[in-house]
């Protein structure tokens, strides 16, 4: 079992201290409280640090994650210390502002057809998941961008996106939105109006 995708129900602490925060080589990387972005749960806060055990792995030292907003399930997520890679500080809020500021410019990915409709979602999926798998928030960006106006082309021609991109979008909205959201400190379903005022400000 992966200690990354365990669930709150599955660990247990192996009698070890927690600790308030953790470093390697005099490196301060997260304390408790902090928040942070993981590249696959989105923003979090790091409710503790500690040592349990998993089938198979025993003493672990992992941030425990609960996901933000609260998801009204208890939900959290263990993440091995030596995977911090995955987890980043989460945007200042001037970062914010730049990235909704440099919105239209940002390129859409263009994706070439092979004349196999087979094939070009497969490659679609492809580029979409390379996407959804860097964490970097221009990708976001452009994952967005790109499956939206996909989405404005096919509704033109009372057609709809795949399921698979129905899935892409919402996993760009939760990641980006999210961290929209917590750093602005305004709420998840105001975001899109949060972007578009800003955009239309900047006119």
């Amino acid at each position: 079992s992966d200690p990354r995708h365990a669930k709150h129900s599955l660990p247990i602490a192996s009698g070890k201290s927690k600790l308030s925060s953790y470093s390697r080589k005099g490196k301060s990387m997260f304390a408790v409280g902090d928040k942070v972005v993981h590249k696959r749960f989105g923003i979090c806060s790091v409710s503790s640090i500690g040592v349990f055990n998993f089938p198979g792995q025993q003493n672990k030292t992992c941030f425990v994650l609960s996901p933000l907003p609260d998801d009204g399930y208890g939900t959290t997520y263990y993440v091995p210390v030596e995977h911090n890679g995955c987890l980043r500080e989460p945007l200042l809020p001037e970062q914010i502002l730049a990235m909704i500021d440099a919105m239209p410019e940002t390129t859409t990915l263009e994706i070439k057809s092979s004349g196999n409709q087979i094939q070009d979602m497969n490659d679609t999926k492809t580029a979409y998941q390379t996407l959804m798998d860097s964490g970097s928030v221009s990708d976001r960006v452009i994952l967005l961008k790109t499956i939206y106006k996909k989405s404005q082309q096919l509704s033109a021609k009372h057609k709809r996106i795949s399921e698979f991109e129905s899935y892409a979008r919402e996993f760009g909205e939760r990641m980006l939105y999210g961290e929209i959201a917590s750093v602005m400190d305004i709420p998840f379903d105001q975001v899109e109006r949060f972007i578009t005022q800003r955009l239309e400000g900047n006119k």
